[in-house]
């Protein structure tokens, strides 16, 4: 699923309070039911990464004020790791209204895209191939350590707040809930805060709150089977607040996660028989695709010189990058500024050189490296996608102008 940065980190506080409302009341076998849970999500994280030769996830999200939906997310992602492939399935409505449903496919030496939005199928083929699992395990990446003991000791004695049930198949039943009576004010001052940075009236279509806010409900359930590994998760989430003109809005966040088809999930890809295909190559996944089509590049690439005067932004002059010659191991060309009239103090210190890159030998790089006849260094890298060039290595010339590293085409 694709969020946008702020809603992601919205996601990522939800979750957070929903496992917090997922802490235990009963100590069975000495042990918490939030250390059980604990347990549980580290069991399904690392035999999902390690030991499971094939599975299903699916993570599904809703977002409503006031009973209104703002956005909708379901993602469905099968990985077979004896075939490092995956395949996921996205879908959902953003908070734009924008519809959201694409498909994406990888294994060790092809990945494949498409969406609803462009039927293109964009295949990048690898010309080494790659070794990474399409399942990490997020217990073990850098800081997971430190994020587990803030939530140790947030946590408190919400532990007290959650029913344990043991189930005569072995599995484990976790349900509770907690009203805003029930949260530290400790916990929900933070939230307020986080709170009022999410909703900051910044995106379309979300309140903004900008008082009396607050976590007003949380509640879940999880199963956890007989092997201790967590098999679906349901949590709720209602979070309260008022706007500039004192309306009450009730945000309510839902998600839910399942996991299934343990060792049986048969990833399959995509058919690109009839299809229109865009395929690129590329020397491995950080590297990203070579050019399929590198003389449409061929042309003049700018983008505007700008800079703050009475408390605007006016546009100074020009910055041009213009391509004469271009495959997928070379690039000539030339940088070259133009200021406006008026703005020729500016121009005291305006650049232009010559262009003579050559494709990069670094293991994780794209870009064309080049170097000035001033011995200046720096690279370019090409996107075919967005039809643009992006540029290292060119500062700004004076204090005061804002440097832009994206060039846009010239067109009609």
């Amino acid at each position: 699923m694709k969020f946008k940065k702020k809603t992601a980190m919205l996601v990522s506080f939800t979750l957070g309070t929903l496992l917090v409302a997922s802490t235990a009341l009963a100590d069975i076998a000495n042990k918490s039911g939030y250390d059980q849970l604990k347990d549980a999500l580290k069991v399904t994280a690392e035999q999902s990464s390690e030991k499971f030769d094939s599975f299903t996830l699916d993570f599904s999200m809703a977002m409503k004020d006031n009973g209104k939906t703002l956005m909708t997310s379901n993602e469905v992602a099968k990985h077979d790791r004896s075939k490092g492939a995956s395949e996921t399935i996205s879908s959902g409505e953003s908070l734009n209204g924008n519809k959201n449903n694409s498909n994406y496919y990888s294994d060790k030496k092809t990945m494949i895209r498409v969406s609803e939005s462009d039927p293109t199928y964009y295949v990048t083929e690898f010309t080494k191939e790659r070794t990474e699992d399409p399942f990490d395990n997020p217990f073990k990446e850098d800081g997971a350590d430190d994020i587990e003991k803030i939530a140790d000791a947030i946590v408190g004695s919400l532990k007290d707040h959650v029913v344990v049930t043991e189930n005569s198949d072995g599995s484990l039943g976790f349900a509770g809930s907690l009203t805003e009576v029930q949260i530290p004010s400790l916990v929900n001052a933070v939230a307020s805060y986080s709170l009022k940075q999410e909703f900051n009236g910044n995106q379309d279509n979300m309140p903004h709150l900008t008082k009396d806010v607050f976590v007003k409900e949380v509640k879940g359930t999880a199963k956890v089977n007989k092997d201790g590994v967590m098999e679906n998760i349901l949590g709720t989430a209602v979070l309260s607040g008022k706007d500039k003109q004192g309306t009450v809005h009730e945000v309510t966040i839902e998600v839910l996660a399942k996991l299934s088809g343990i060792n049986s999930t048969t990833v399959t890809k995509p058919d690109l028989t009839g299809k229109k295909v865009i395929k690129n190559i590329a020397k491995n996944e950080n590297s990203g695709p070579e050019i399929s089509n590198p003389e449409k590049f061929v042309g003049k690439f700018s983008n505007d010189i700008l800079l703050e005067k009475d408390n605007k932004f006016v546009k100074a002059g020009e910055r041009i990058i213009e391509i004469t010659q271009i495959d997928n191991k070379t690039v000539v060309g030339r940088y070259y500024e133009e200021y406006k009239p008026g703005f020729e103090e500016y121009a005291t210190t305006q650049r232009n050189f010559e262009i003579d890159a050559k494709m990069s030998d670094k293991e994780n790089s794209s870009g064309y490296d080049y170097t000035t006849k001033s011995g200046s260094k720096g690279d370019l890298f090409i996107d075919e996608h967005s039809a643009k060039i992006y540029v290292n290595g060119i500062t700004q010339s004076m204090s005061g102008l804002i440097f832009n590293s994206e060039f846009s085409p010239d067109v009609e």
